[in-house]
């Protein structure tokens, strides 16, 4: 059974654009513009906390006074008011890497498949910098050699720090599973050995097709000794699935092989370079690093394709696989066109391919803690962050045999993520016996009581309508945004309420007959639903609980092919839905909108075409010698 504290609002497929959005300014006012501030009031219904900028441990505070930030809240109400108004998934809340795999979950999955040796040979060679860019100094196919045997190569004691029956590896120590342990193990440095003849499998003649080898000391073939990560101890009974027992001979290079800046990038955030958070930097990759780049080699693993190029490459043999596509590759063309949404509208965009940006009309101030104030004691969590990458949950699902992964051309995300309320206080992270990947934290108590306010101006009666919208979920009850740290584990709870704003439903209804002139039934639509459900108190059991699965159950889904369902398809969850502001004889209404929206914008069409026309003829005059053109 697949569980998770984070669901998706499905990604919508039609995008509201008002014909206006080209045309606001901040010095030309509109003529039904509206300028002013709200009062808004919030209520932590559960602990909640926002880090502070200097000391991550503290509340958000200046000088003692808690508050919270400005920006915090204008991100939760974009966030929602984006899935409300139907805009686009903003680029800059997804990353565009291309991720990588290692999943060894079943056999005869596409991860095992390309890397089988009946599929595709992998070869073994040598990274290196040359001037501004890589090449792979290619070895051919790796030969094996046992950890006894390295034992008798170098005279030391190698095998007894991966044998089970010594009991020296620990499989929750993450150093003693890297290169880097075994590399300090044999003095930190690559080592020759003679070796035998090559021998093969004895125990699986037909498909084992790896080269093995002996030490000999008066042999006449030569190999470098390199070693990879050590996943779990080995047991010594000579049997398959005994656990790692053999290391790695790379032979004399015979040839080399280009490596693109594209695929090193790859490469790279595969390894998470450079990353300080979790997931943090492969401790493998920050030890070859720092020598790559003082000119030394590198041993890697890598598969050429039909052209004899490097297709993809890594650290260890069964190294991480590049996807062939994106997250974006995933999401509907209709998200990246050119016209503006309206929360672009409203909050203003930046187009970094255009070159053009606009400042938004509204602003939040900070909001300050002003009652029942009280600090909690220190409290350390693990708050694991859903990766893109899990494929089963991020990857929409349409199948009971197969999964549709990133190396399909025509996945789709699954939406927009939100994670669900929590009904009943908060939860205790799992402990995982690492110490290291907790985070320490002083949260305020449930019960405290922020103010702050919304200034708006220039804004237009409909966008104001939709703005409300965002912050009172179209003023519906019971319904509740969450923020900060730990919302995985209900932290954040928190209640909005608007204190000196009259006549919300008719600047609700305004939004809602604009934007339902595009999106049809637009208060019936599934994306308004789950994240209404979503926002709602549930009584979570089952498949529905808002907890991460333990991790060996990660595996166990995978050869299920199971996925996360949509919310409200859980157990236990009821669909919590709008309710409309129209009434039955506003749909010509709505027409009407529609109607004249569109003659509007071919009027703003003809006259843009007008425009160019102008440009072209006075482009044309200006260059000409002919006086009568003149």
């Amino acid at each position: 059974m697949i569980t998770a504290p984070y669901n998706f609002v499905p990604l919508n497929k039609e995008v509201y654009t008002p014909y206006w959005a080209d045309l606001v300014s901040h010095d030309i006012p509109f003529e039904d513009g509206e300028s002013g501030e709200i009062d808004i009031t919030i209520t932590a219904k559960s602990p909640i906390f926002i880090k502070d900028s200097k000391n991550k441990e503290e509340f958000c505070n200046h000088n003692g006074q808690y508050y919270i930030p400005s920006s915090s809240i204008k991100g939760m109400v974009r966030n929602v008011l984006e899935i409300m108004s139907f805009s686009k998934l903003r680029e800059e809340v997804f990353d565009d890497n291309t991720y990588a795999v290692r999943d060894l979950s079943k056999s005869n999955n596409f991860y095992m498949t390309e890397m089988s040796q009946q599929n595709n040979t992998t070869y073994c060679g040598w990274l290196k910098k040359v001037d501004n860019g890589y090449i792979i100094e290619d070895c051919g196919v790796p030969g094996r050699i046992h950890h006894n045997q390295i034992d008798y190569a170098l005279k030391v004691e190698f095998s007894k720090y991966f044998s089970k029956s010594d009991n020296i590896f620990k499989a929750n120590d993450g150093n003693q599973k890297t290169a880097k342990y075994k590399y300090k193990l044999v003095g930190d440095k690559f080592h020759e050995i003679t070796l035998s003849e090559k021998y093969f499998s004895e125990t699986n003649k037909k498909y084992d097709k790896r080269e093995f080898y002996k030490y000999d000391k008066n042999g006449k073939n030569k190999a470098t000794l390199v070693l990879t990560g050590q996943p779990t101890p080995r047991e010594n009974t000579g049997k398959m699935g005994d656990g790692k027992g053999f290391e790695f001979l790379f032979f004399a290079p015979k040839g080399e092989l280009e490596v693109s800046k594209k695929l090193m990038e790859k490469f790279k955030f595969a390894y998470f370079d450079n990353r300080k958070t979790e997931l943090k930097e492969s401790p493998d990759w920050t030890y070859w690093k720092e020598k790559l780049e003082n000119g030394e080699k590198v041993p890697v693993f890598f598969q050429i394709n039909e052209q004899k190029r490097v297709e993809h490459f890594g650290l260890s043999y069964l190294y991480k696989l590049f996807y062939n596509f994106s997250v974006k590759d995933g999401i509907e063309n209709i998200h990246y066109e050119d016209n503006l949404d309206l929360t672009q509208a409203i909050f203003g965009y930046i187009n970094k391919r255009k070159n053009l940006a606009l400042k938004g009309r509204v602003i939040f101030s900070h909001f300050k803690a002003v009652e029942n104030i009280k600090e909690l004691n220190n409290r350390t969590e693990v708050l694991g962050t859903p990766r893109a990458s899990y494929y089963p949950n991020y990857i929409r699902q349409n199948r009971d045999d197969k999964y549709s992964t990133y190396m399909d051309g025509d996945f789709k995300i699954s939406g927009r993520k939100r994670y669900p309320i929590h009904k009943n206080g908060v939860k205790s992270s799992k402990d995982t016996g690492n110490e290291n990947i907790g985070t320490n934290f002083k949260p305020l108590d449930r019960g405290v009581i922020f103010k702050g306010k919304l200034k708006y101006h220039n804004i237009k009666k409909l966008e104001l309508g939709a703005i409300l919208s965002a912050l009172t979920f179209h003023n519906s009850k019971d319904c509740y945004h969450n923020i900060g740290m730990a919302k995985s584990l209900g932290y954040g709870k928190i209640s909005l309420d608007i204190d000196n704003f009259e006549n919300i439903d008719e600047y609700l209804r305004e939004f809602e007959l604009n934007i339902s002139s595009q999106i049809e039934n637009w208060s019936e639509k599934d994306e308004i639903k789950e994240l209404l459900t979503m926002a709602s108190e549930q009584d979570n059991k089952g498949n529905s609980k808002l907890e991460h699965m333990e991790l060996e159950n990660f595996a166990k889904v995978k050869n299920a092919i199971e996925s996360l369902k949509q919310y409200s398809k859980l157990d236990g969850i009821k669909i919590k839905t709008l309710e409309t502001k129209l009434k039955s004889e506003d749909k010509e209404l709505v027409n009407k909108i529609f109607e004249e929206d569109r003659l509007k914008i071919e009027q703003i069409k003809e006259t843009e075409k007008q425009k160019e026309q102008l440009e072209k003829d006075w482009n044309f005059a200006i260059s000409s010698t002919n006086i009568d053109t003149l």
